[in-house]
């Protein structure tokens, strides 16, 4: 508890606190925006979501289909950097990675904003560290990217505003994906100076591209050496 105690404390100064902010405004503007902003609910999300499963690229906006798949894979990013926090941290991460893919921004902010920066991770690798610390899942989440965008060049933008306009889905799940995109480069940048990682072009390759730079900065990083190594 005192733990908690410490980061909650550390977590309330700048510039840490605006993630704090982030994580307060997102959900009461979601909220906002659809019972006050936009229409009601259709049954637009359930088709959204019908369509990623069937994979029916032709039965939604391809940007539409994009965006709502990205927000599979950056949580998988973010787990790749959160899951190598170790006993350094106030709170383990891997509850609130997995409640990041239900409730994106939402789901995972709260364990960032609360997180302990700086510190390098205490103890052994885990064995799920050890699986982790490949290449395999960050080179699989680039392909996944790669083609998510292919799809989404195939759609209007036009569209995709007017959707934005009128479907609460489409509104709060771009707002979701700008947030997280605003957060993971300095999570990227965190886990360079845990690996030691130096160099400039690193951190401006994951400013400039948060989502694709990361995912190449995760393929190339080295393994994160554990006390016992």
């Amino acid at each position: 508890m005192r733990k908690l105690a410490e980061a909650l404390k550390q977590s309330l100064k700048f510039p840490q606190v605006l993630i704090w902010v982030l994580w307060i405004l997102f959900p009461l503007y979601g909220f906002f925006a659809s019972q006050v902003l936009l229409p009601p609910e259709d049954g637009y999300s359930l088709h959204v979501v019908m369509a990623s499963v069937t994979g029916n690229l032709a039965a939604v906006e391809p940007l539409v289909f994009m965006v709502f798949n990205l927000l599979g894979v950056i949580p998988m990013t973010y787990a790749l950097l959160v899951l190598f926090d170790g006993k350094e941290q106030p709170l383990p991460a891997w509850p609130f990675v997995i409640l990041s893919f239900f409730a994106g921004a939402f789901g995972i902010l709260f364990y960032v904003a609360l997180r302990r920066w700086g510190q390098d991770a205490e103890g052994a690798k885990s064995r799920l560290q050890q699986r982790l610390d490949t290449r395999t899942g960050p080179a699989i989440l680039l392909i996944v990217s790669i083609l998510l965008v292919i799809v989404g060049a195939g759609g209007s933008l036009q569209a995709y505003l007017d959707l934005w306009q009128t479907k609460p889905l489409v509104h709060i799940m771009t707002l979701d994906l700008v947030l997280l995109l605003l957060v993971l480069p300095f999570l990227a940048m965190d886990d360079m100076r845990r690996r030691k990682v130096h160099g400039r072009l690193w951190k401006v390759l994951v400013a400039v591209l948060p989502l694709f730079g990361v995912l190449i900065y995760l393929l190339a990083r080295p393994p994160l050496r554990g006390a016992s190594d």
